[in-house]
């Protein structure tokens, strides 16, 4: 083997690597996932939005 030969193989093992990597990510984990987390970043919101409870209030 030569050293382009073996370029060449490491070449298409990276390229094979990186296609499974992006059929992974987009495919098969599923837009649920990713769903969830954009919405993280509102979960404060929805907690603030709720009324307070007697145990919780501040001076009560």
């Amino acid at each position: 083997m030569t050293y382009a030969d073996i370029h060449s193989i490491y070449t298409v093992i990276l390229f094979v690597a990186f296609i499974s990597f992006v059929v992974w990510t987009f495919i098969i984990k599923g837009k649920k996932d990713f769903d969830q987390a954009a919405n993280l970043v509102f979960g404060d919101e929805q907690q603030k939005q709720q009324p307070k409870t007697k145990q919780e209030s501040d001076h009560e």
